[in-house]
């Protein structure tokens, strides 16, 4: 198959270097090739910086030994103020939870300590130096009459409709306090989850003490209707107080088959990150650095079914996230097409436009390099929209990452690395995000490693950047205290931000990212 190119763009940057692909060989026939043809190379595992300028590549080793990034010094404590909403008993159960994570939680004796290390716990001690606190005040019950004239309404939507009412107007009220909470804990204890449940039970549910339910309760709903009564409730809540709920007051996503110490770390990350604390930086952090991912959705709200909506969510190095909504485009109706086909270049000039200049208020100064993730291709609109905005940054790039449904198999016995690498070109090719660590001992993500396609990279870098860049990205999901993620944090919380903004009907939706997810 002969390879196609793009002309020279006249008067853009990077107009004498080589003519870009756009049209070339199928992954699957160079993937078809004897293996002799492959050149595989190994990008390092990036570095993360913690307190006291400590460094380590995983961020619950390095947490247990340095504490946060910006760890106050010796004598200082951090206070963390949790306001919690819920039923009188969830409220309860919460601040019991909260007492718990003051303390260590030591993993089992039959799980690999390595992988799964035990629970420092949050106090004024080494490491963390700050404290869980909630005042009387940031105690807000839900009224227990209108939970019961939310149960005797008939349809599911209406109940989930009006917890969300009932929970938003409490966290209104804590957000405008004087002295306000920083993250709100809303406790979805039996009597709630119940109202979730397509057949409502009783509330004489036999009762659960409340260490077993920190951890171990059953929510009675599917998780379908979790991630749409979260979604909505975050959508009710924007603008006034980062929220985490407690599902039966144990860790927000119900990991049911994960243990009590890794249940605590993933609780006190989300807490600690909403509250405003930085857990973690990469090493060797270049601030002038902007990295985008762009991703649509179904959007409940928009005037025609054939309407989808977008949005940017944007990511510095140091670890800053933003969500900026896009206007709604129409979908293409021709057989074959992406959805991406119908976004008009002034959509598309317009969001990127949007997503640098939140990029520039929140640091100070234009960016100098900006990377575009998506993943789906570039329509020509598209690359004609982004490119303008991007013509008079000196490093730019637009990458289409994607699963790539290809496993990695390395010969013999020894397990394949996470970072491997395999370049078709100087543009493009596949990246390991998931692999043995052996810093681990174990694999980071799925056991057999299904590599990221960088199938197309429009712009100034190449292969080995966009893939550092890659692997750099899954390290910033800092509400998680996970080794990694398989996609890069611009695209790994697709799925999360679109439904708060289906949800929202991108109504008044701020710009900070720990709103969302």
């Amino acid at each position: 198959m002969r390879k196609a190119y793009l002309p020279r763009p006249a008067g853009l940057p990077g107009a004498n270097n080589p003519r870009r692909i756009y049209s070339t060989t199928p992954i699957e026939i160079d993937l078809a090739r004897s293996s002799d043809q492959f050149r595989c190379i190994q990008i390092s595992e990036p570095n993360l910086i913690f307190g006291d300028r400590g460094s380590c590549t995983d961020p619950r080793t390095g947490l247990a030994l340095f504490g946060p990034y910006g760890t106050p010094e010796i004598g200082d404590v951090t206070p963390i103020r949790v306001g919690i909403v819920g039923t009188l008993e969830g409220i309860e159960v919460a601040l019991s939870l909260l007492q718990e994570l003051r303390g260590p939680i030591d993993q089992d004796a039959n799980i690999d300590c390595v992988l799964h290390p035990s629970f420092p716990g949050i106090n004024s001690r080494h490491p963390f130096r700050s404290s869980f606190v909630s005042r009387p005040e940031w105690l807000k019950p839900l009224d227990r009459e209108a939970l019961c004239v939310a149960s005797e309404l008939e349809k599911l939507s209406a109940r989930i409709r009006r917890l969300e009412e009932m929970f938003c107007e409490q966290v209104r009220t804590l957000s405008e306090l004087n002295n306000p909470p920083q993250v709100v804990l809303c406790a979805v204890n039996e009597s709630i989850s119940s109202l979730l449940a397509d057949d409502p039970v009783s509330d004489s549910t036999e009762h659960v003490s409340p260490v077993a339910s920190s951890w171990d309760g059953n929510t009675g709903c599917s998780q379908q209707v979790m991630q749409t009564f979260q979604a909505g409730l975050k959508a009710a809540c924007m603008g006034s107080l980062p929220t985490e709920l407690l599902w039966d007051a144990r860790n927000s996503k119900p990991y049911l088959n994960r243990d009590r110490a890794t249940q605590a770390w993933n609780l006190s990350l989300a807490l600690l990150h909403k509250a405003g604390v930085t857990p973690w930086r990469l090493e060797n952090a270049a601030e002038a650095s902007c990295f985008v991912g762009i991703s649509n959705y179904s959007s409940s709200n928009c005037t025609s079914p054939k309407m989808t909506g977008s949005f940017a969510h944007i990511f510095t190095e140091l670890g800053q996230g933003f969500v900026v909504p896009g206007d709604p485009f129409e979908e293409s109706s021709e057989p074959g097409n992406s959805v991406a086909a119908k976004r008009s270049e002034e959509h598309a000039r317009r969001l990127l436009m949007r997503a640098v200049g939140v990029f520039e208020d929140c640091v100070g100064f234009p960016p100098r390099k900006v990377i575009v993730h998506k993943t789906t291709p570039y329509s020509q609109a598209e690359r004609s929209g982004f490119g303008q905005v991007l013509s008079q940054v000196p490093t730019h790039a637009l990458i289409t990452v994607s699963r790539s449904g290809i496993s990695f198999i390395r010969p013999g016995c020894k397990p394949l690395l996470r970072g491997t690498s395999i370049p078709f070109d100087e543009k493009t090719g596949l990246i390991a995000t998931s692999g043995y660590v052996p810093f681990l001992r174990a694999p980071a993500g799925n056991e057999l490693t299904q590599p990221l396609a960088i199938s197309e990279n429009w712009g100034s870098i190449s292969f080995r950047q966009a893939a550092e860049d890659i692997l750099r990205l899954t390290k910033l999901n800092l509400s998680s205290p996970d080794f990694c993620s398989e996609l890069p944090i611009t695209l790994s919380q697709n799925t999360e931000i679109g439904d708060v903004l289906s949800a929202s009907g991108q109504q008044c939706a701020p710009t900070i990212d720990t709103y969302y997810v």
